[in-house]
């Protein structure tokens, strides 16, 4: 049987006219405001709640309003962009170029200036961490500063041992200090070692065994003739009182005393190594 209430159309459009967006129509509402509001989501919102999000923005948007042009930023979207962001940091305070981070004016404790090498070092690494002038030379000045004061502590460290290390060679050499210390100095000074280099072994070394070492060597290539005992069986060092015997007996010998007047070094050497022996005080030897 036919059915008797036929429907050509089994799904109906309920709502074939539907409602229009409530800014249809609004006077100034144009496609540009339209457009906008579809970037900020607000074209599928009630007009409520488009008003406080709108007044939100523009509460915001204050904050800017006036301000001049040399204060705003315009931040690159692009994290690549390399040009876009270099201006950025000149913005900032970056300068064009790295030589012209100025560090002269910052100076060790002591009144020198840092090394160049150094300062080129760090003028390449603010450039390329982009850091302002001023910022960089408060970095420079700090680093300085901690330079400063591990190269104080570093100091009195090594003033430290230094004591400690001639304190020992003072009671390893007892009475013989002044004259032992003088024929080191001879051997150091016949092997051509400037006090420099000596200094330098001695950090490495240390004070008391370097000094030992030269006065061995200088026992053995004959450089403790001066200083030697010729009145005791045993040699050794001589006493204080030898010493003043041998300086009167030098300057009573005529011949001996023109020479060394004269300048005749090796005489000096003696007289010298008498009068360490006398005074108990060592210095330079020549």
């Amino acid at each position: 049987m036919p059915d008797p209430n036929p429907n050509p159309n089994p799904n109906p459009n309920p709502n074939p006219n539907p409602t229009p967006p409530w800014y249809q129509g609004v006077a100034g509402v144009d496609e540009t405001v339209v457009g906008h509001w579809k970037a900020k989501g607000w074209d599928t919102k009630q007009p409520a709640e488009v008003a406080v999000e709108a007044t939100r923005a523009w509460k915001e948007a204050e904050k800017f309003v006036g301000a001049p042009a040399a204060q705003l930023l315009r931040v690159p979207k692009d994290a690549a962009d390399e040009a876009g962001w270099n201006a950025v940091w000149q913005r900032l305070g970056k300068p064009a170029d790295a030589k012209q981070y100025d560090f002269s004016d910052i100076k060790f404790t002591d009144g020198t200036a840092i090394d160049d090498t150094f300062a080129e070092s760090m003028r390449a690494a603010a450039f390329r961490l982009h850091l302002p002038k001023d910022t960089a030379s408060a970095l420079v000045r700090e680093v300085t500063k901690y330079m400063d004061s591990a190269d104080t502590a570093e100091a009195a460290e090594r003033t430290a041992k230094l004591i400690e290390q001639k304190a020992a060679l003072k009671k390893n050499w007892g009475p013989n200090e002044a004259a032992n210390l003088f024929i080191a100095q001879r051997a150091a000074a016949a092997l051509g070692l400037e006090p420099a280099t000596v200094s330098a072994l001695e950090s490495v070394v240390g004070y008391d065994k370097i000094m030992e070492m030269f006065r061995t060597i200088g026992t053995k290539i004959g450089e403790d003739k001066f200083v030697t005992s010729t009145g005791r069986p045993a040699g050794g060092v001589m006493t204080r009182e030898e010493a003043i015997a041998k300086k009167q007996d030098l300057m009573t010998n005529i011949e001996w005393r023109k020479s060394y007047l004269a300048g005749d070094k090796a005489k000096f050497r003696e007289m010298q190594a008498l009068e360490i022996i006398i005074s108990g005080v060592s210095q330079q030897a020549a």
